[in-house]
């Protein structure tokens, strides 16, 4: 999460801190700590309003879209639960509430035909400028993304060089005779446990020495019929 999503976390949970104590004691010393809270908590999110108040269309009116973005943070505050989301998400759904609401008593349904469509488009540089672009991005989407891709093929490698093994396999045990549907259920059996230490990433649990016999063997066998790569 970014510097400013961590700043103003952390000014909603001072102002939380001193409304609890303004709560608990009131007095005006403890009310002038709250305010000073909230002034605070203001002042990060006053960049977030100015953008959503221009992407609604509604800077001909900025003074009513900053007065209905007040009530929104000091709502979003009073009842925002860490548990649930970050604070960031949690007042951006309370700012576009009301801005939709606000647009729509000034010019009306925007959904309906024929209707005066207010909007405004936005530059990334622009939101940018105004600090109010961190709810845009996730840092962690890109590690995460490419740790899913690379477990997908890692599972799709897994699953095609099990499968490779067991057809040898089948046709070492086919040549005893042996019962078909014996054979079939043994085979999966097999297969599933030595899929299984394919893909562990850390040390594997113990195993009965009949169970480490098959893995090590099928581990062999899929290195050495494992194609090798020609040298670039």
């Amino acid at each position: 999460m970014s510097a400013k999503s961590d700043a103003l976390e952390a000014a909603v949970t001072d102002y939380i801190k001193a409304r609890t104590a303004l709560d608990a004691a009131p007095g005006a010393r403890t009310r002038a700590l709250a305010d000073r809270s909230f002034a605070r908590l203001s002042a990060l999110a006053a960049p977030r309003i100015r953008y959503f108040t221009r992407s609604y269309g509604l800077t001909d009116v900025a003074e009513d879209a900053a007065q209905v973005c007040a009530i929104a943070l000091h709502r979003a505050a009073e009842h925002y639960d860490p548990a649930r989301a970050r604070f960031t998400t949690y007042v951006n759904w309370q700012f576009r509430a009301e801005l939709q609401a606000l647009r729509h008593r000034l010019h009306g349904d925007q959904r309906c035909a024929g209707r005066r469509h207010v909007t405004a488009t936005l530059s990334l540089d622009a939101l940018q400028e105004e600090g109010a672009d961190a709810w845009l991005t996730d840092p962690a989407a890109e590690n995460a993304t490419e740790q899913g891709a690379a477990d997908n093929l890692a599972a799709l490698l897994a699953d095609r060089l099990v499968e490779e093994w067991a057809s040898r396999r089948r046709a070492r045990l086919g040549a005893s005779r042996g019962d078909e549907s014996r054979l079939a259920t043994r085979l999966a059996a097999e297969k599933k446990l030595v899929r299984h230490h394919l893909m562990v990433s850390d040390a594997a649990e113990r195993l009965r020495e009949s169970d480490r016999h098959v893995v090590r063997r099928a581990l062999a066998d899929i290195i050495h019929h494992a194609p090798v790569g020609k040298p670039h």
